[in-house]
C-alpha cells in the first residue's frame, strides 16, 4: 500500500467533491468486495475486479494523477473496433494503463496484429500477464512503464483509452503519439476526460462514437501524424 498516494488522493477527491463524497467513497473502497463476472468465469481469467491505485507501491511521480482500473466490458470494445470499419489485422492495439488486461485479451480475439499493454502498477501488469497465458495469447505483450514515458511504433495502430490518467500525463501521451510515423492511427476514448485536449492536439480530429456508447469517443490522426 502507499500511504503518500492514499493521502494524495484522499486530498484530489476532498478539493474536487467536498467531504460528504470523500467519506462514501472511502467506504465503498473499504467494503469492496472481490467480484466475477460472466467474462472471467468463461475464460478462468481474473480481470474484473476494480483495482485503486493507492492499494499499489507504484516507482511513478505520476502515479497521483492516474486513475483505477476497470475493465471494460468485451461489447463495448468490439463495438468501437467495428466502428473504425478497418481491419484488425493490419493494427497494432496499444492500451495505456491496461491494467489486469482484459481489453488486451478482448483486443487479441478480435484479430489485432500486435497487442500492447502498458502498466506503471507492476502488481496488475504481472496479473494481466497471467491472464494472457491462460487465454494461450502470444501476440500480445505488456510493458512495465508510464504512459508519459511509453514510445509509439510506426505501424498502424489504435489506441484504447479507459480514462486512465488526468491531463497533466496525457499531454505527454498526445506529444509521444505526435512523433508517431504511424499512417493510419485512431484513438479510442473511453469517458473522455481531456476531449478538449484531443479536439485542440492539431492532428487529431473526431471520427464519431460507436452507435448507443455516447461514453466512447473516437479520435483519428490526420496524415502525416509525425510533423517534420
Amino acid at each position: 500500500m502507499d500511504i503518500r498516494l492514499l493521502g494524495a488522493k484522499i486530498i484530489q477527491t476532498y478539493r474536487r467533491d467536498g467531504l460528504a463524497a470523500t467519506v462514501r467513497k472511502a467506504f465503498v473502497a473499504l467494503v469492496r468486495v472481490r467480484r466475477t463476472d460472466d467474462f472471467d468465469r468463461r475464460h478462468g481469467t481474473d480481470t474484473c475486479d476494480i483495482q485503486l491505485l493507492w492499494k499499489f507501491e507504484i516507482d511513478s511521480p505520476n502515479a497521483r494523477f492516474g486513475a483505477r482500473y476497470q475493465a471494460t466490458d468485451e461489447q463495448e470494445l468490439a463495438d468501437a473496433v467495428s466502428f473504425l470499419h478497418e481491419p484488425p489485422q493490419n493494427f497494432t492495439f496499444i492500451d495505456l494503463g491496461c491494467g489486469k488486461g482484459r481489453t488486451l485479451l478482448v483486443a487479441s480475439k478480435l484479430g489485432f496484429r500486435q497487442v500492447i499493454g502498458v502498466e506503471f502498477a507492476r502488481e496488475l501488469a504481472k496479473t494481466a500477464r497471467t491472464n494472457l497465458a491462460k487465454m494461450g495469447i502470444a501476440n500480445a505483450v505488456v510493458v512495465d512503464a508510464d504512459a508519459a514515458d511509453f514510445h509509439f511504433p510506426d505501424s498502424d495502430m489504435v489506441v484504447y483509452l479507459y480514462n486512465p490518467f488526468t491531463i497533466e500525463v496525457m499531454q505527454e501521451v498526445l506529444a509521444n503519439l505526435q512523433k508517431s510515423k504511424a499512417k493510419r492511427l485512431y484513438v479510442i476514448y473511453r469517458v473522455p476526460e481531456c476531449a478538449d485536449l484531443f479536439d485542440s492536439s492539431g492532428f487529431l480530429h473526431r471520427f464519431g462514437s460507436p452507435p448507443g456508447r455516447q461514453d466512447i469517443q473516437i479520435w483519428k490522426a490526420s496524415v502525416p501524424v509525425a510533423r517534420y
